[in-house]
């Protein structure tokens, strides 16, 4: 059915994920420049997975940076509030209820 060679197939996964698409068999399809079979685009999309693995390292390390950075953003939050309530203590009568009119 398919009158496309693999080669361009894989060219059209590089040229998709160079777009920040990840390849699928209903984007391959489309975008083909002939008919595609379910099959082949199929195969096709593994053999490029297969070549071009996720990076899972990356990712766990941008985690752990950012897992960090959060709780630095937090302690440093938590210490703002705690100087923010003090103020509000001095400023507030004695039982820290303000009269409502």
């Amino acid at each position: 059915m398919s009158n496309v060679s693999a080669n361009d197939l894989l060219t059209l996964c590089n040229k998709l994920k160079q777009e920040g698409q990840q390849p699928t068999v209903a984007l391959l399809r489309s975008r083909a420049p002939g008919k595609v079979g379910v099959a082949q685009a199929i195969n096709i999309i593994r053999q490029f997975k297969h070549r071009h693995p996720a990076p899972t390292a990356a990712t766990n390390q941008t985690s752990a940076t950012t897992t960090a950075t959060l709780e630095q953003r937090v302690t440093e939050l938590e210490a703002a509030v705690a100087v923010l309530e003090k103020r509000l203590a001095a400023l507030t009568p004695e039982g820290g209820a303000q009269a409502v009119e």
